[in-house]
């Protein structure tokens, strides 16, 4: 993680020359002055950097015009509402007080609750920090304002398509149903968020495999890469790219390490039809051969050990279909979730043994919808997902998932890599818990921005990734 220690000193380096300036801010700013206080009074060199990250025009224009577009914030949503008098920034979530917090089973997901008490990857504390308004690009916001508010539709195999009756993600760039009526809109609409950029580029990911008692089991290195093949607006190539016809985005994975795994590598191109099962293949060094898998083979594990399935990339990404699945919007609700602080410092602060944290998880308050993805096919290996989705990032605050007895199984909770000033995210770390077995994944990230214009169409084609890892 050297490159964001470094960026973490200059940042640093930067809010102290610039503390003593008179602010700037204007109206809809409360946000940025929200973070000012709360860093003064904090002390900590991390929230200080976030700060410098965010005090600037950029980022100011960025969010007004996002603002403007959805006709709200996260802090207006979260004005609406009556709060606990406690729950505001700079409040600490203890062992020795949520006893006396009747609230917090409403906010907090019981699987945090649950950290402040259990052995298995205890916590010392959750704090709460102020809430940050996100966005995506402003060139996916434009292309977003000239739909037509009836411009998707979703048909009886749950495809989304536009008017001319085109698949709507090959024929389109901006985001389907900003205000979600039902749980079908807001699945089309958090699949458009994808990894809410062009391109990704991780070099590398640590995805540690941790026991019952918070040990380091195994822990694999890799490259993953992920590219949107239709709609794209801030990368060349710009539009559809050609000779992806169909296709709708990709994912690429390649593990480096441990030995006996090097040189796995895997491809997953999603078609934009429904009828059309994932183009999944898998190159097995040990065997040096590949294997061509089916949409089922989601399902299983990345590598031995891991909590982590090729369907959880992403948190979720397995594939629409209201034939097989049922979409259902829960309702609305605000929630204390892990901040998009990723640019600059990881909220979890997970440790360097790779399996524990560090004491203290940094969350935010969240206006969120939560839907449900319900199976009824009864062969999939849950039987619902639960998923809140942010109404400002389109992307999921939290996952749970539910084995075939309807026993939560799984969690999934992450922090962005947000860049402030683009709007563009990708990723610094993320837990995937097993409640049932109390085993974990939890990964790393290196997110590799400075490379992302190294990428190139043949990462997408297993032939040629295979040959990467020598």
């Amino acid at each position: 993680m050297k490159f964001y220690k470094l960026k973490t000193l200059l940042i640093c380096l930067t809010v102290a020359v610039l503390g003593s300036m008179t602010s700037t801010a204007q109206a809809g700013d409360e946000w940025i002055d929200n973070w000012k206080s709360f860093a003064a009074e904090s002390g900590l060199p991390e929230h200080a950097a976030w700060v410098a990250a965010i005090d600037n025009e950029e980022v100011r224009a960025l969010a007004k015009e996002w603002e403007d577009f959805r006709g709200y914030t996260a802090s207006s949503l979260l004005a609406k509402e009556t709060l606990p008098a406690e729950l505001k920034p700079g409040f600490i979530i203890t062992k020795e007080n949520i006893d006396s917090l009747p609230w917090a089973k409403d906010y907090l997901p019981q699987y945090w609750i649950d950290r402040l008490t259990s052995d298995w990857t205890p916590i010392k504390g959750i704090r709460v920090v102020p809430t940050t308004h996100y966005y995506m690009q402003r060139a996916r916001l434009e292309a977003t304002k000239t739909l037509e508010p009836d411009h998707f539709t979703i048909n009886e195999k749950g495809e989304l398509r536009d008017k001319n009756g085109e698949h709507g993600f090959i024929s389109e760039a901006g985001l389907p149903f900003i205000n979600p009526q039902n749980g079908e809109e807001l699945n089309w609409l958090f699949n458009a968020h994808g990894v809410g950029t062009d391109d990704l580029y991780f070099d590398t990911i640590d995805m540690a495999a941790c026991n019952s008692t918070n040990n380091l089991e195994r822990i694999y290195k890799a490259n993953i890469f992920w590219r949107r093949m239709a709609g794209r607006v801030s990368a060349p190539p710009l539009g559809n790219v050609e000779g992806f016809e169909g296709i709708t985005e990709a994912g690429a994975l390649l593990i480096k390490s441990p030995r006996d795994v090097r040189g796995l590598a895997g491809v997953r191109l999603r078609f934009a039809d429904a009828d059309s099962d994932d183009d999944f293949k898998l190159y097995i060094p040990s065997l040096r051969r590949t294997r061509a898998l089916t949409g089922t083979n989601g399902q299983d594990p990345i590598a031995p050990g891991l909590e982590l399935t090729w369907d959880e990339w992403r948190s979720n990404w397995f594939k629409t279909d209201r034939r097989k699945f049922k979409y259902t919007l829960i309702k609305e609700a605000i929630v204390l979730a892990v901040p998009e602080v990723g640019n600059v410092y990881d909220p979890l602060r997970i440790t360097n043994d790779a399996c524990n944290l560090s004491g203290i998880v940094d969350m935010e308050l969240r206006p969120t919808w939560l839907y449900d993805i319900t199976d009824l096919t009864e062969t999939y290996q849950y039987s619902v997902k639960r998923v809140h989705v942010d109404k400002e990032t389109y992307y999921s605050q939290y996952l749970e998932m539910f084995d075939r007895n309807g026993d939560l199984w799984r969690i999934w909770d992450d922090t962005r890599d947000w860049e402030p000033t683009t709007g563009r995210y990708m990723w610094r770390s993320a837990i995937i818990a097993n409640v049932r077995d109390e085993r974990a994944t939890i990964i790393t990230v290196d997110s590799a921005w400075e490379k992302l214009d190294t990428m190139t169409n043949s990462i997408f084609n297993i032939d040629q990734l295979r040959d990467r890892r020598n």
